[in-house]
């Protein structure tokens, strides 16, 4: 039995599939998707080199507030530390003048000299070796007020700034602020 012109026309028009014009709509979808995806792998790894940026500063701040509160006799002695250019470690300014009174001065000359002035100097290596850009350490020792007779507490503020790797380079800084009652 031969097939008629009909039958074939017919089968031509019931078979099933995509059309060119489904196709396109779906690729440019799937490429719409991608495109996003991508832009989202661009903001991960900025916020990833971010949040690490941050958690080394932390670190290296952390590691200067021990070293204070493990000298918490001579904590006075860390102020104005400043690891920005030649850092002030080994330029006569280690240990800072003993603040005047409150703060007891049996001891005119304190014998942790060269142990502060050896804090600073390993705290500007970690912070330089950070690799960071403009990083900058800094410590702040303050007599807590009301400054009384028979107490030395004082306010240690810890400080480190740096510029972001991106490029809107802004100024990021992170502090830890303690304070500490000599024994």
């Amino acid at each position: 039995m031969n097939k008629g012109a009909g039958e074939i026309i017919m089968k031509a028009c019931n078979e099933k599939g995509f059309t060119l014009v489904e196709v396109l709509v779906s690729a440019a979808i799937l490429g719409v998707g991608v495109m996003g995806m991508a832009a989202m792998q661009g903001i991960s790894f900025t916020k990833n080199v971010d949040a690490n940026d941050l958690s080394v500063m932390t670190n290296v701040a952390a590691d200067m507030m021990e070293r204070i509160q493990g000298n918490r006799q001579y904590s006075w002695a860390y102020n104005n530390l400043d690891t920005a250019g030649a850092g002030n470690c080994l330029a006569g300014g280690i240990p800072a003048p003993r603040p005047a009174l409150p703060f007891s001065s049996t001891d005119p000359t304190p014998p942790a000299t060269r142990g502060i002035q050896g804090d600073c100097v390993q705290w500007r290596t970690l912070v330089l070796a950070s690799n960071l850009l403009n990083p900058r350490g800094t410590v702040q020792v303050l007599p807590v007020l009301p400054a009384q007779k028979d107490s030395s507490a004082v306010q240690v503020t810890v400080r480190l700034q740096w510029t972001e790797r991106t490029s809107t380079q802004r100024v990021r800084t992170v502090a830890f602020q303690t304070v500490i009652e000599p024994e």
